[in-house]
């Protein structure tokens, strides 16, 4: 478009953009401002457009708005900073924690970008690579899939450490998940783990698909061999009447269902270095399971604590109690005395002199006090009539208490003199209790 001056000038005006030359010239030459409504129709745009360019406001922007998040780049730089003993697996894990712990508001998108436009916390949070799965569904109550989350290493905020286990059994229709720590996979932890979940779901599934660990198989199911099921554990499975299904040696993926949730286990580490104690451990492990529970899953759509309410109608009814009892542990609490001594049905019992004071637990497993403290496996005591009961080491660390200024010679020689006493006093008293009977 030719645009004609009322001097001897003309200037070509192609797009909004060359509106801004013809105000200059219109000003040197002392001219009026052009039409802009004849402007505006010449150049197929709107009056406000035209004089907006005209004068040159064009460079105006808006004032970029700030995000909610934004207030929490410091919080989020430290919690990822390599100082830090917490560990986020996810940027979901990081994601629930900041709105449990810190109330942030905010849709999990606009976190994820936030986090992925900023390459220091994009960085943080690599991509990790997916194995492939079989897709396939089971009808309410016929399966439940089982595996260990094993040795995880906690650190309190003290700085004292421990080291766990997650038992997980999720029903494979519901996904409804039953998570809960434990100080190691053993047998006797694994058949205390499967009772109380069976009594949290109220029922027992028809079969349970496992893996070939050795306390569930004496030899593992391969793709030409069916397997050897542990006798225990097949006992267990009869008493409580389900099957046992182990999956292919080599072959996680058979039993995705529960092996995928695993990392959602992992949010457990993100308190790493912050909680105070056992019993706060656990109750995070509590809530990080109900929230899991809540949450809409992504093969059914729904929660699984929703379509659990439907599933649990088709389990198998629970067997007796007193066959429920027979594969839990039984625990007790007691209290550390100045002798470094506990009690157990009357007996006592050592401990390291360090625990003086402190309270344990004790678990009874087969004859045995297998001692706690923080869940940390202190100590073990075969069940004895005799009234004290010390282990040599904790017996001596009494006595380099009690006689800090002797020589460990004269310490040990005192200490053989001492057991000796109460070896005698144990056979006196035994004898007195015999003749009392």
């Amino acid at each position: 478009m030719i645009f004609k001056l009322d001097v001897n000038t003309e200037i070509e005006l192609e797009t909004v953009h060359d509106l801004n030359r013809l105000r200059l010239v219109m000003e040197v030459n002392g001219l009026d401002k052009p039409n802009f409504s004849e402007l505006a129709r010449r150049l197929g745009v709107d009056r406000r457009t035209v004089k907006k360019y005209y004068e040159g406001n064009i460079e105006t922007k808006r004032k970029p708005k700030k995000s909610k998040i934004d207030d929490y780049y410091d919080l989020i730089s430290s919690l990822l900073s390599a100082e830090n003993k917490q560990i986020f697996y996810y940027k979901s894990h990081l994601y629930r924690y900041l709105v449990r712990e810190h109330n942030l508001e905010c849709s999990r998108s606009n976190f994820n970008y936030f986090i992925l436009k900023n390459n220091e916390f994009a960085e943080y949070f690599k991509p990790k690579g997916k194995k492939d799965a079989i897709k396939s569904e089971t009808p309410f109550g016929k399966q439940a899939q089982f595996d260990w989350k094993e040795k995880l290493n906690f650190t309190f905020k003290d700085g004292s450490e421990i080291q766990f286990n997650v038992g997980s059994l999720v029903l494979s229709a519901s996904r409804f998940k039953v998570w809960a720590i434990c100080p190691s996979t053993s047998q006797t932890h694994l058949f205390d783990f499967l009772a109380n979940a069976f009594e949290t779901l109220g029922g027992v599934p028809s079969e349970i698909l496992i893996d070939n660990a050795s306390t569930m198989m004496d030899k593992a199911r391969t793709e030409r061999s069916d397997g050897k099921i542990n006798p225990k554990f097949q006992q267990l499975a009869d008493d409580f009447g389900f099957k046992v299904v182990p999956c292919i040696r080599a072959r996680p993926n058979t039993k995705a269902k529960v092996e995928n949730p695993m990392r959602v286990i992992d949010e457990i580490m993100i308190y790493n270095g912050v909680l105070e104690n056992v019993e706060e451990l656990y109750e995070k492990m509590n809530l990080i399971t109900n929230e899991a529970n809540s949450r809409v899953c992504q093969a059914t759509g729904l929660p699984p604590i929703l379509v659990f309410n439907k599933e649990k109608e088709h389990l198998l009814p629970l067997p007796h109690a007193k066959v429920c009892s027979y594969y839990k542990n039984i625990t007790a609490h007691a209290k550390v005395n100045t002798s470094s001594l506990f009690k157990y049905k009357g007996n006592m019992y050592s401990v390291p002199p360090e625990l003086i004071g402190k309270n344990i637990t004790i678990e009874v497993i087969e004859g045995n006090l297998n001692v706690y403290y923080n869940k940390k496996l202190i100590t073990v005591h075969s069940i004895s009539e005799n009234i004290i009961n010390y282990h040599n080491t904790h017996h001596l660390q009494m006595l380099g208490l009690t006689f800090k200024e002797r020589e460990d010679e004269d310490i040990k020689d005192y200490a053989e003199k001492h057991f000796k006493e109460l070896e005698k006093f144990n056979e006196q008293l035994s004898t007195v209790t015999t003749k009392s009977t």
